[in-house]
């Protein structure tokens, strides 16, 4: 009994890391596609002295997309998870002090420029779910075998298109409220 749940924990463990490094994936490639604006976004939080946003801008990319492929690769365990936590709630605190300061009209700048979503709680909540995800992928866990592993592969790229599916209708405008984009 013991052995099938620590299988189970070593499924979860690799289908988080495979959510969350999609996650990262994206955003870095979409950041990196309107690499342009990007420092305009990072600015915006306000959070940062304006001289550092041109260079966190250049960093911000591959940083993610590093990240991205140390998670989807499972190397250096347990670090790129813990970097992964790191990033999602700064993120988040980023997010949660802006929103605090009555600033929710600025874009999030998550990656997907294409929903271009205002900072809510709601974000704030998604990455301290992403977070949380990553929690077992800190443990250490054993080997699985390939079928374990293709199965916890492809819950971790249904938790990402879930994840995808969530941001999409997050950013849909509401109905009754024509003409204007954001909630």
């Amino acid at each position: 009994m013991a052995a099938m749940a620590h299988e189970l924990f070593s499924a979860a463990s690799f289908a988080a890391s495979t959510c969350v490094g999609l996650v990262f994936m994206l955003a870095a490639v979409q950041k990196a596609m309107h690499w342009r604006i990007l420092p305009g976004v990072i600015a915006n939080y306000r959070l940062l002295p304006q001289r550092a946003a041109l260079p966190a801008a250049a960093l911000l990319p591959p940083t993610e997309m590093a990240v991205a492929v140390l998670l989807l690769s499972e190397r250096l365990r347990p670090w790129p998870a813990l970097a992964a936590m790191v990033l999602l709630l700064l993120f988040a605190a980023a997010m949660a002090v802006n929103i605090k300061r009555g600033r929710r009209h600025i874009d999030c700048g998550c990656g997907e420029t294409f929903l271009g979503q205002p900072l809510k709680w709601t974000l704030v909540a998604r990455n301290g779910v992403l977070a949380a995800l990553l929690m077992p992928a800190l443990m250490m866990t054993s080997p699985m075998n390939m079928p374990l592993t293709l199965s916890a592969a492809a819950a971790g790229i249904g938790l990402f298109l879930l994840y995808l599916s969530l941001n999409i209708l997050a950013a849909l405008p509401l109905p009754g409220k024509r003409g204007h984009r954001f909630a």
